[in-house]
């Protein structure tokens, strides 16, 4: 969609909220004009020139009421405009996110943190400084049209001298345009970057210590922050540059019609009056000829951040990120939508039919697979590094987009896996599970305010670990909880998990970084309070032993499945793994 029709549907999206602030930005702008015409008038009288039945301490009178008036104008303009630009920045990033966590391939979105990060800080404010310049821009065109007109009364020639500027600023924009599309995507790519290797580096901690590269790894983060200034020091120069060119053509303007017009007073046919009137208006009438390179520049710029915005969110439809939706800026924030339980929700049987996903641009994936889950059991799946493990869980998940297959609960067809087997249905822990910079309460909760924290603790194995914490629960735990060892992680997104009380909890090797005593009491605890239903990625041999049922993965598809013990009589691949022969993980 182009930047005139997403901007449209902004200006509809709260038309009267738009209306208001061109009315009081615009009555702002009148006010230089109206004073301007008091004070003629006044050095006409002071002068004997005056053309009005005014004296001058009425005209000085109505002079301090019209700036005094204008003082409050201001003020609710200020509001006005603060209200209106929340609500759109807020329009544009929620929906922007919203389609986001809706790209099919979750993969896609996760290997761009720098450009999304910068995408929702930057690239949602661009088009609204762009409607920004209407805004400022319709009161400010319409007063240099009146003052242009009053103006031309008065002396038509030096009147024309004024408009010039409009005409040269229009040319500067239309041949900048071009680079200034060219440096704002120069910047924003590497500002990507450096955001981008800055997350990285967080999640990196501990291998850069283990590695002794903290030195190169700040080596290249000069580099990448180098790169970014130059890129930003290119693009903001260029805006300098532009404001420089309006401004000195605006002076050089300004000075003309001041020279033209005292050479008028000299003949006489200028009044005091009249020559402060231009003093005044000249400068105002060329910098709202400015407005209008102003606006041309903006509109390129929000053009690259909404083509930006558009590129992210694969399979979205055209105008998605403009869409009109309710916004709440005021009162208590919104309630969490949530999915209440329903008599279709209790797990009977999770079954997978003709399962098969392959990544792009490669051969590797799962192929043809068929599972059964049923209540209760303990199903885990396992196999040699890269048999596909992790990718089964995803497309199952929907965290990938499968590309055939059935998933069915209950015998029901699964229409859209990743927004059905969500809490209170299914609850998934990835292998490198995500914390957010905050407590870890508020980690394990996830904006759930009736969830028994305590009981989800214990069950994790958690609660010892939490009495160690500085702050307990209430313990800040960094970007990607990079304040806990990695079995903390790992326990503390199980404790989210059993917060919710799902039916079937979906682990993905939750024990790598837990010790055998840890892993043990773990699950001793959850089959032992929890009506557990689990599907689990594992290699270790005492989750293998608890298994009911055991699906072997090589080469993306299932090598052979059943008990252990049948396994180990029947399954080469099973034996070889089992004594260590072949690495799995």
């Amino acid at each position: 969609m182009s930047t005139w029709k997403h901007t449209l549907r902004l200006l509809r999206y709260r038309p009267g909220l738009f209306a208001l602030n061109i009315a009081l930005w615009g009555i702002d702008d009148f006010v230089p004009l109206l004073a301007t015409l008091v004070v003629r008038e006044f050095l006409n009288v002071a002068s004997g020139d005056a053309s009005v039945g005014l004296n001058a301490w009425t005209l000085l009178a109505l002079f301090v009421a019209v700036e005094l008036g204008s003082r409050g104008f201001v003020f609710g303009a200020v509001a006005a405009w603060s209200r209106y630009w929340f609500r759109l920045e807020t329009l544009v990033r929620n929906n922007w996110l919203e389609r986001l966590f809706r790209v099919p391939n979750a993969r896609d979105v996760a290997g761009r943190s720098g450009e999304l990060t910068n995408g929702a800080r930057d690239d949602a404010e661009a088009p609204i400084w762009y409607i920004e310049t209407y805004v400022d821009g319709v009161g400010n065109i319409v007063f240099a049209v009146v003052a242009t007109a009053i103006m031309a009364r008065i002396d038509p020639f030096i009147t024309f001298i004024t408009v010039i500027p409009a005409a040269l600023i229009v040319t500067v924009v239309q041949f900048a345009g071009p680079m200034i599309r060219r440096y704002r995507r120069a910047n924003r790519r590497a500002t990507e970057k450096v955001t981008a290797f800055v997350g990285a580096m967080f999640r990196a901690v501990s291998a850069l210590k283990v590695a002794g590269a903290e030195d190169d790894a700040l080596r290249h983060f000069e580099e990448l922050s180098e790169t970014r200034r130059k890129a930003a020091l290119k693009d903001n120069l260029l805006n300098e540059l532009l404001r420089s060119i309006y401004g000195h053509v605006m002076i050089t303007s300004t000075g003309l019609v001041l020279l033209l017009a005292a050479s008028k007073m000299r003949e006489g046919t200028f009044t005091v009056g009249d020559f402060a009137l231009f003093a005044r208006l000249v400068g105002e009438v060329a910098g709202s000829a400015s407005m209008i390179g102003e606006i041309m520049a903006r509109h390129k710029r929000a053009g690259v951040s909404l083509s930006r915005m558009e590129t992210a969110v694969t399979n979205a439809p055209a105008g998605a990120i403009t869409t009109h939706a309710a916004v709440p800026i005021t009162g208590d924030l919104p309630a969490l939508p949530s999915v209440s339980r329903d008599a279709q929700d209790p797990l009977k049987e999770l079954t997978v039919e003709g399962l098969s996903y392959t990544h792009p641009g490669s051969d590797e994936g799962v192929r043809d697979i068929y599972l059964r889950v049923r209540r209760g059991s303990f199903t885990v799946i396992t196999g040699r590094v890269g048999s596909g493990k992790t990718t089964l869980l995803r497309a199952l998940l929907g965290v990938t987009p499968r590309d055939t297959g059935v998933v069915r609960w209950n015998g029901a067809v699964v229409e859209d896996p990743r927004e059905f087997l969500t809490p209170p249905r299914c609850a998934y822990t990835p292998q490198v599970p995500r914390l957010f910079s905050e407590s870890l309460e508020d980690n394990l909760r996830m904006g759930m305010p009736a969830a028994d924290i305590q009981r989800a603790v214990r069950l994790a194995t958690l609660e010892d670990d939490v009495t160690r914490l500085e702050d307990g629960l209430g313990t800040i735990v960094g970007t990607r909880g990079v304040k806990l060892s990695g079995g903390q992680v790992q326990r503390a997104a199980a404790a989210r998990m059993f917060a919710r009380t799902p039916e079937l909890l979906v682990f993905d090797d939750l024990s790598s970084a837990l010790d055998v005593r840890t892993e043990r009491i773990l699950w001793d605890r959850v089959f032992a309070e929890v009506d557990a239903t689990c599907l689990v990625v594992s290699h270790r041999k005492p989750v293998l032993r608890r298994a009911d049922h055991i699906i072997v993965m090589r080469d993306g598809r299932v090598d052979a499945e059943g008990p252990l013990d049948e396994l180990l009589v029947s399954s080469e691949e099973m034996r070889r793994l089992w004594t260590g022969d072949i690495a799995a993980a």
